[in-house]
């Protein structure tokens, strides 16, 4: 996604991969999505399947691309790994949060798309 075209306050979708049923007996299902962050940690978020973007049932095989719908906070200065933009993004439009409760994330903005929802 093109930095310039991003302004704090936007509503972007973060990139993430759904790789773990939680509870599949609960309707909607609940699924554990997972991305890695600017410094290369691994989150996970878990929390019903039609929050991160995906049309899945308890069938549905994983991994599966997904989504998390995120507000733009702030652009930070590249990182000596990658000459790609950092973005701060909060999970709060939809109160999601890593396990740690941890809502935040510096990501690159190669993980970024347009809101879709």
């Amino acid at each position: 996604m093109d930095r310039h075209a991003l302004r704090p306050g936007n509503h972007v979708d973060l990139a993430c991969e759904a790789v773990e049923w939680m509870d599949r007996a609960f309707f909607p299902a609940v699924v554990r999505v997972v991305f890695t962050d600017a410094q290369g940690r691994a989150w996970s978020l878990v929390d019903k399947a039609p929050i991160f973007g995906i049309d899945l049932d308890p069938e549905s095989a994983l991994p599966n691309p997904a989504a998390v719908r995120c507000i733009v906070k702030e652009f930070r200065d590249k990182s000596d790994a990658s000459s790609l933009p950092l973005v701060l993004v909060s999970t709060e439009p939809d109160g999601v949060a890593a396990e740690d409760g941890t809502a935040t994330f510096l990501v690159s903005s190669d993980l970024l798309n347009p809101a879709a929802r």
